[in-house]
């Protein structure tokens, strides 16, 4: 929380220049005076505020609880300033629910909120004043919040460092992670969203995004990790792993095909530099397999670059990376990776049989086949190997990243963003509406008439789970408008293939303007003569309320 202190020491470790400013909200609205509280926007208080109740527990001199005395649940949380005076009360009402009420230096209450979220919001369009400006977010739980500004005149970047799915190895069209659910249901609103691999942009693509503002932003080697001639000879059966001991990893699949390739008779060690959870697990498997010669697990060292030089092969097993700087290290110092096709990174950096190897994914007998052919290679075909492995790796030096971010600052043109409340896009009643079955998929025709033909040219069809959190958007397929009665007529393709890791589930159809806030999207609702129709193997209905579904076929 000292940030006066972080920054003078990021300053001497020659880590942040000194005309950058380093702020923190508490200690920043601490320092406000009461005009500059007034720049924060949110709603008057409302009155009567309760009192202070409940059993009080002092946490910092900035900070107290009060929690409820017979359960103990916090009711109140009282932000302080350095002279004790209140600055926030963060409150359980039990009439309103919970409330965020600012209080002026001398006491008065001067604004509340109903949510974090606004409050969060409230003071970071009060704090970035300047023009131009770029608001750069790498952090989940900030990002799940603050695409809701909408009247701003600052630029809007989303950095992710992983995968934006629950489960990305089966499939671009599954679940968002729970983190980052609200996140990529308002995608579209973030001026640019940085991913590290190609493979990943094509994986937001396929949920129906555009992908305009995606940019390849990746993360950076330090330097030094590429070494330009790196030694040749090497034990060739000598393999690494520069991870963290945790399931994530799957460490246990590289020592299983340890003692696999053992019992072909090929020696092969493995060396896991990393410490972590798992490691009294690993530690039984290996002496369940009697590979105690064969697997060294050294934990955190010094020299993980010497190690890397001198080893021969790399692997890397987990079960989703966002961009792996171990595999980066690894192959900067002339390690030949052989790993799992994790997604995502390996396919971003590894030309199969040129610069390394990629086996299918868990597929530890694979791993240990590829293993064994690597052994095999002629000492030229290795030689090359690490070589191409080096040079496919330097375009993720630092220089190469910044010209990366200074080109996207450059083009970055702010979001079109639809005005909070603005209600163009009503309550959908479609005139008729037809769900006609097509190659691979079904086209949805909605009639609808009272629309501005500005709007329904830029309307997009939102299918969303009912209860799990998958969804997919639709572009246009065509679009007509009839003079007499002011109708529009919009068709969108369903692919068949946006179902495909949702089996059983219920989607509801809705229609929504590109940029808009995701709770601004509008169901459809069916007009009295529509029939349910099947199309392949789903079922587009009408709800009891007569809105536009789809589930599988009955």
């Amino acid at each position: 929380m000292d940030t006066d202190e972080i920054r003078d020491r990021l300053i001497a470790q020659g880590k942040m220049r000194d005309d950058v400013e380093l702020v923190n909200i508490w200690q920043d609205l601490r320092g406000r005076s009461e005009a500059e509280l007034a720049r924060l926007e949110g709603e008057p208080p409302r009155m009567p505020i309760p009192d202070e109740d409940g059993e009080l527990e002092n946490i910092t001199a900035f900070y107290d609880v009060f929690r409820n005395s017979r359960t103990g649940r916090v009711i109140r949380r009282n932000y302080l300033r350095g002279d004790g005076s209140l600055l926030l009360a963060d409150i359980e009402d039990p009439k309103l629910g919970r409330r965020f009420i600012l209080h002026s230096p001398a006491g008065e209450p001067m604004v509340e909120w109903r949510r974090p979220r606004d409050f969060y919001n409230a003071w970071i369009t009060a704090t970035v004043t300047k023009s131009p400006a770029a608001v750069i977010v790498d952090d989940k739980k900030v990002s799940e919040f603050i695409h809701e500004i909408s009247d701003r005149d600052f630029a809007l970047i989303l950095f992710l460092h992983g995968s934006h799915l629950r489960h990305p190895w089966n499939g671009d069209h599954g679940q968002p992670l729970k983190a980052r659910t609200d996140t990529m249901r308002n995608f579209d609103r973030f001026d640019i969203v940085g991913v590290q691999t190609q493979q990943q942009a094509e994986a937001i693509r396929a949920m129906g995004f555009s992908g305009e503002n995606i940019r390849l932003l990746t993360g950076e080697l330090p330097q030094g990790s590429v070494v330009s001639d790196p030694p040749m000879l090497r034990d060739t059966g000598n393999a690494i792993m520069v991870a963290n001991l945790i399931d994530l990893k799957r460490i246990e699949h590289p020592i299983r095909a340890v003692a696999k390739l053992r019992d072909r008779g090929i020696a092969v060690s493995l060396t896991v530099l990393g410490e972590g959870a798992a490691r009294p697990k690993l530690e039984a498997l290996i002496d369940e397999l009697d590979l105690s010669d064969r697997v060294e697990l050294p934990g955190y060292v010094n020299d993980v670059h010497e190690r890397l030089t001198s080893a021969s092969f790399s692997t890397l097993t987990s079960t989703s990376e966002g961009l792996p700087l171990s595999l980066l290290e690894a192959m900067g110092a002339g390690c030949v990776p052989i790993v799992y096709d994790i997604t995502y990174g390996p396919r971003d950096l590894i030309d199969q049989g040129d610069n390394g190897f990629i086996t299918p994914w868990s597929d530890i007998d694979a791993l240990a086949d590829q293993i064994e052919e690597f052994l095999s290679l002629e000492p030229g075909e290795v030689e090359s190997m690490r070589r191409a492995s080096v040079r496919s790796v330097e375009r993720y030096l630092p220089e190469a990243g910044y010209l990366r971010w200074r080109n996207a600052l450059a083009e970055m043109r702010l979001a079109d963003l639809p005005a909070v409340g603005d209600e163009e896009v009503p309550s959908v009643s479609a005139r008729k509406l037809a769900c006609t079955p097509i190659t691979g998929g079904c086209r949805v025709e909605v009639e609808i008439d009272g629309i501005h033909k500005s709007v329904a040219e830029t309307l997009q069809l939102v299918v969303a789970g009912r209860e799990l959190s998958t969804f997919f958007l639709c572009d246009q397929s065509e679009i007509s408008f009839r003079r007499f009665g002011h109708r529009t007529v919009l068709a969108f393709d369903v692919d068949d293939e946006s179902f495909s890791e949702s089996a059983g589930e219920t989607f509801d159809v809705y229609l929504r303007r590109p940029n808009d806030l995701w709770s601004s999207k509008r169901r459809i609702s069916t007009p009295k003569r529509f029939s349910a129709t099947t199309a392949t193997a789903r079922e587009w209905y009408a709800t009891k309320h007569g809105n536009l579904s789809v589930r599988p076929r009955r």
